[in-house]
């Protein structure tokens, strides 16, 4: 019997298809009609905390968006309760970052690390400076090492291919290198994933893996999809992210979310 649900964010949950960013009315609804029954829900995306919010009016709140019962950050690293209550967090190993520094200074690719609460750019360049003016945030300080003592990096995010992305970052020993789709890739620890968030969640609340299930779209959603007792795929995913889940479900515009639950018969007709 399902006890936890979790979801991606873009693509999955918010549908992108008509270059706004919409919630579909249908998947509110099966949203609430988990927690009727039960079933906590929970986020599971690639951004940090501080994008769980209105990011210069382009994207919604998703915090607003419906009473998640809480969030699988950082591509499962940083796992919050509702009310920010820390279940589970993984950092990168120091030396990886304090190689990583002089690798994209030297190489001068676009780079920016990510700690809990603050992102920092590690090279200047132009991206970078769009990536800061596009999230509405003053182009910060360059990332100090030193910081590194206090503030540890959950991840860390390079603007290149993925197949370029493993060819450079090969001298990092312990990281793996995701992408949600587009040619930003996330750098996460090695043995993490969205997957360890799931884990993490249920180890909490003592829920066993048979009885999650998991929603997503993008490469990043992969081993969350291998790893829950049944793993969704959106109609909307590329072909290799359909080929690892357990179902594929109609695209997100096309009520994605609610047609698998009520397939896989979690959710009634009565239940909506």
């Amino acid at each position: 019997m399902i006890q936890a649900a979790f979801f991606d964010i873009d693509g999955t949950l918010l549908d992108h298809s008509e270059g706004g960013s919409v919630f579909p009315e249908s998947t509110a609804a099966a949203l609430a009609a988990l927690q009727r029954k039960g079933i906590k829900v929970f986020v599971s995306t690639g951004r940090a905390p501080a994008m769980l919010d209105s990011v210069r009016g382009l994207f919604p709140a998703v915090r607003d968006l419906f009473p998640f019962d809480g969030f699988c950050t950082f591509n499962g690293q940083l796992v919050l309760e509702r009310d920010g209550t820390v279940i589970h967090r993984m950092a990168h190993n120091p030396e990886d970052v304090r190689r990583l520094l002089p690798l994209a200074k030297e190489r001068n690719f676009p780079c920016f690390v990510l700690e809990e609460e603050l992102s920092f750019p590690v090279t200047d360049h132009p991206s970078i400076r769009r990536h800061y003016e596009w999230m509405g945030i003053p182009f910060p300080p360059f990332y100090d090492a030193s910081r590194l003592a206090s503030h540890p990096v959950i991840q860390f995010n390079v603007y290149m291919t993925l197949e370029e992305g493993k060819k450079v970052l090969a001298p990092l020993e312990h990281v793996e290198v995701t992408s949600s789709g587009f040619d930003i890739l996330d750098v996460i620890p090695k043995g993490g994933g969205k997957e360890t968030g799931l884990s993490a969640v249920a180890r909490y609340y003592g829920i066993r893996q048979e009885d999650t299930i998991a929603f997503g779209d993008g490469f990043n959603d992969m081993g969350m999809l291998g790893w829950a007792g049944t793993g969704v795929a959106m109609g909307n995913a590329p072909d290799a992210v359909k080929a690892g889940a357990d179902y594929v479900t109609t695209s997100v515009s096309d009520n994605g979310v609610k047609n698998a639950l009520l397939h896989l018969g979690i959710l009634s007709q009565d239940d909506l």
